[in-house]
């Protein structure tokens, strides 16, 4: 038996089951979306975590390298303009 006619409370009840099941696959892909957005929000931020760490790395390894290099530079400029003053 088949509910067609619209007052019949059969038919109502398998519109609301429709509705609902509708309703539910909707939600269903936007969780999904969600989820893959989430997905994809993680790996990024792990991503730029990692490169944070990567520059400080270089940081503490090019400090002494450029404090050196600093004061090579102006010893040497000093000793310069001392010969040529």
């Amino acid at each position: 038996m088949t509910a067609e006619h619209p007052m019949d409370p059969i038919y109502f009840a398998d519109d609301r089951l429709d509705r609902i099941t509708e309703t539910l696959v909707r939600m269903n892909g936007h969780l999904e979306c969600l989820r893959v957005t989430l997905a994809n929000l993680a790996e990024t931020a792990q991503d730029h975590e990692d490169r944070v760490r990567s520059i400080e790395r270089w940081k503490h390894t090019l400090t002494p390298i450029l404090a050196t290099g600093t004061f090579l530079l102006g010893a040497t400029f000093s000793i310069a303009l001392e010969k040529f003053l």
